[in-house]
């Protein structure tokens, strides 16, 4: 994944979540995004229907 795509998926995931702290991706499969937070947390995100959802939502 290029640098540019990355970072719109960052800024996608941010605002749909209203998240107020930083993340970067680790990885992607798909529609799954694992990311770190800037605590040191890794949470997994499902994209379905344009938002995101966290793994343990479903």
């Amino acid at each position: 994944m290029d640098p540019v795509e990355e970072k719109m998926i960052i800024i996608d995931i941010l605002k749909k979540r209203r998240l107020s702290y930083s993340i970067e991706i680790l990885d992607v499969q798909g529609d799954r995004y694992t990311v770190r937070n800037n605590f040191g947390s890794t949470i997994v995100y499902i994209k379905k229907n344009n938002d995101y959802f966290l793994e343990s939502e479903f």
